[in-house]
């Protein structure tokens, strides 16, 4: 996996925070956040779409004799 180096400019009091709360490793920590962020985001818009329509009737059809 390629990296990219990027530069971030963060508020004092929440850069000494994340700092503490890394343990060392600011690197992990703020990847971990970012990708915690992105899948937060992707779920919000899968439950913004509501619930899925229903499959039409000749799916489940064939889903039913197959169970029996």
């Amino acid at each position: 996996m390629a990296v990219v180096k990027v530069a971030l400019s963060l508020p004092d009091d929440l850069a000494a925070a994340v700092r503490e709360a890394s343990g060392g490793d600011l690197e992990a920590y703020i990847v971990k956040a970012l990708r915690s962020a992105l899948l937060m985001d992707a779920m919000r818009e899968v439950a913004d779409a509501g619930p899925p329509a229903p499959p039409p009737d000749d799916v489940l059809h064939a889903a039913e004799t197959d169970l029996r």
